[in-house]
């Protein structure tokens, strides 16, 4: 069967849908036309030069990023900064860019149930803001950091003890910090966010809770491949005729 960006859109807003999104946010289609006819599809956390360099060697007709871009007014379509650049390759080059930001961190499941279930938690419960909170089977807080690095491939820094015994895990991916106080309240041992301030995680520290800060792209990638996986199918629960890849080209972890 065809698909179109329309169609890709409204598939993705089966299953995060976009009327979740923030009031701050721009997701949706961002580049392209509804009725523009898809055969490939790239997905990446960011749109970005070596992303759109794979999208045209992969003959993709479609990017699907969790961030947006247009954040701004802009009242110029120049080449000489990062963003007017991406638009006119995007424009040059006949492809259509989706975003799916805090829509798909606010579905459940959603960007921090791709985490959760990277990390192996389980009895995983959703809660506001998008965090989940689940239990480790790993006993202690430096075993589980040493974990945590392996699954998203980068040094954490933590606050707590190595030998501190844990159970209770807290998440939220990318910029996490300003939570940390509803993760303790939730009753979490540890708090594992993307970004969080120093002194935030002081404070969580020093009431009781440990905090892993692991990096805001590397606590999000987990659900890209998510992405890719919900759009292989189609509404109707058959596989679409349209090639899916996640990007090689992530330039961050």
């Amino acid at each position: 069967m065809s698909v179109t960006i329309g169609e890709v859109y409204r598939r993705i807003d089966e299953f995060a849908p976009f009327a979740l999104q923030e009031e701050w946010d721009n997701a949706g289609i961002l580049a392209g036309s509804s009725d523009q006819p898809v055969e490939g599809v790239l997905c990446a956390l960011d749109l970005n030069d070596g992303v759109l360099r794979e999208a045209i060697e992969k003959k993709a007709q479609l990017i699907v990023t969790h961030h947006p871009i247009l954040f701004r007014g802009r009242k110029n379509l120049r080449e000489d900064d990062a963003e007017g650049r991406l638009l006119c390759g995007l424009v040059r080059s006949g492809i259509g860019l989706i975003a799916a930001h805090t829509n798909f961190d606010n579905a459940v499941p959603g960007v921090n149930d791709a985490l959760a279930a990277a990390l192996g938690l389980h009895d995983v419960q959703a809660h506001e803001e998008g965090m989940r909170i689940g239990i480790t089977g790993i006993p202690t807080l430096g075993e589980f950091r040493r974990h945590a690095e392996k699954v998203l491939g980068g040094p954490i820094r933590c606050y707590g003890e190595d030998e501190r015994r844990i159970a209770r895990v807290a998440l939220l991916g990318g910029a996490g910090g300003d939570f940390a106080p509803q993760a303790r309240q939730l009753g979490a041992d540890v708090y594992l966010t993307g970004e969080i301030a120093h002194h935030k995680a002081w404070d969580a520290y020093s009431e009781g809770m440990c905090v892993l800060e692991a990096g805001h792209a590397a606590t999000e990638l987990p659900a890209i491949s998510m992405l890719a996986g919900a759009l292989q199918i189609g509404p109707d629960g058959v596989k679409w005729n349209v090639r899916v890849h996640v990007s090689e080209a992530e330039m961050f972890r």
